[in-house]
Parts: C-alpha cells; sequence; structure tokens
C-alpha cells in the first residue's frame, strides 16, 4: 500500500514540475521597478513567475549594497 501511494506521489510531482517548467519556459520575464516598495518580501512574494522572483530579488539586493 506504502509503495502504491509513493507512485502516485512521485507521478503527481513529475507532472508537477512539467507543467511548471513548460510555462517558465514558454514565458517572458517583465522587468519590475527596483524601489523600497517593490523591494519588500510581501511584494516579491506576489510575483507569479519564479524568473521574475528570481530576477527582482538580485535586483533588489544589488540596490541595497
Amino acid at each position: 500500500m506504502q509503495t502504491k501511494f509513493n507512485w502516485i506521489l512521485l507521478a503527481c510531482a513529475t507532472a508537477a514540475l512539467v507543467v511548471t517548467g513548460y510555462k517558465e519556459m514558454n514565458s517572458k520575464p517583465q522587468l519590475h521597478t527596483v524601489d523600497s516598495a517593490s523591494c519588500t518580501s510581501d511584494a516579491i512574494k506576489r510575483i507569479d513567475s519564479i524568473t521574475e522572483r528570481a530576477i527582482q530579488s538580485s535586483k533588489c539586493a544589488e540596490r541595497g549594497k
């Protein structure tokens, strides 16, 4: 029973990764403004795209130096 659950869990995780990867590969990241309001952790968490969130986070980190 446990191995069947593990296989189902693995299949769901694989499907989620494929869907997320496909979505990220086919999207073009939009640039966001880098100011004190858009560099808060809540503002960064509200960005949907993983790539856009990473870009915004790194630009905010550069701004803070």
